[in-house]
């Protein structure tokens, strides 16, 4: 079937070519006029060579030079199509299941006994001897210079303010008024007697003591302390540096290495086979037959009708 089906196909694009080549090229060349043969448009040539068997055809009685119009039958090509029955193949998916063996690895933790080296700090002591410092205080007499505070009397002169009195006469103002009765009469009409004091301002002069600042000079004693410098010898304490030699024990750490056993997990993978059904899809192929389009080229006879040149002026007609 395959065989057919590459034999019709190889068919098809072969016409589908001489189609296209038949498009592509120009309309048919027109045959010469039945009267002219085809070897006198040759090409003179200086080989000698063979006429070429003529075709019988009727002499003509008189050859002329006019133009002539020639009417000849030629096959032009002609596709049709046709619908042709063609078997062919068909695949159509179907969805099968098949048991497969799959291994899958299987994590597996374990305890191991491992041996390690590791560092463990160990104690130590050891005899050191240092130089200590401290301080002995010795009794140092030495003379110093002092300034020693003394009261003394001195005698000075100061400006002192002293009042003094003094008679002056002063002009003031006196009321020299009396007592007067006097007679009014009131809001209902009654005379009603009162006394009422009737002043009377008067001047005078009137003696007034008075105190004046006088300044006077005075002679007058007052202490003072003065310092004054004196050797003396005094006693202090000194602080000498004293530096002794002892011994004392100091503890170090010394980093030990020591074989340790432990157990430590450690995990493997392990394989484990197991059977799975797998789904998967396969194209089936189907025969069917299709109704396909098939271009068919034949040929058909068309009337062409043209016209013959003159004859050139060589005096042998052509084209």
């Amino acid at each position: 079937m395959n065989k057919l089906l590459l034999a019709f196909v190889t068919v098809a694009v072969v016409a589908m070519e001489a189609i296209a080549t038949q498009a592509a090229q120009p309309d048919q060349a027109l045959p010469p006029p039945p009267r002219i043969a085809p070897a006198q448009y040759a090409t003179p040539s200086k080989t000698p060579m063979q006429s070429p068997a003529q075709v019988p055809t009727q002499a003509p009685a008189v050859v002329s030079c006019a133009p002539q119009t020639v009417t000849c039958t030629v096959m032009v090509p002609q596709t049709t199509y046709k619908t042709v029955t063609v078997p062919s193949v068909q695949f159509t998916p179907e969805q099968r299941q098949q048991n497969v063996t799959v291994c899958r690895m299987v994590p597996e933790t374990q305890m191991v006994s491992c041996t390690s080296t590791v560092v463990v700090p160990e104690r130590r002591t050891a005899q050191q001897t240092f130089t200590t410092c401290r301080l002995a205080f010795e009794t140092a007499s030495r003379q110093v210079t002092v300034m020693v505070p003394q009261m003394e009397t001195r005698q000075g002169t100061r400006t002192v303010c002293q009042p003094v009195a003094e008679q002056v006469m002063q002009t003031v103002c006196k009321d020299a008024g009396q007592w007067q009765t006097q007679s009014y009469v009131d809001s209902c009409g009654c005379t009603q007697t009162c006394r009422v004091w009737v002043p009377n301002m008067v001047t005078e002069q009137v003696p007034v003591t008075v105190y004046k600042p006088q300044f006077v000079q005075e002679q007058f004693a007052y202490q003072v302390v003065v310092c004054r410098p004196q050797q003396q010898t005094v006693n202090e304490q000194v602080a000498k540096p004293v530096y002794e030699t002892q011994t004392r024990e100091v503890s170090y750490f010394v980093p030990v290495a020591k074989q340790v056993e432990q157990q430590i997990p450690r995990t493997t993978l392990k394989p484990v086979t197991e059977n799975r059904v797998v789904n998967y899809t396969v194209m089936v192929p189907q025969r069917v037959e299709r109704q396909v389009q098939v271009p068919v080229c034949t040929l058909v006879p068309k009337q062409v009708t043209y016209t013959v040149p003159p004859c050139g002026p060589g005096g042998a007609c052509g084209w």
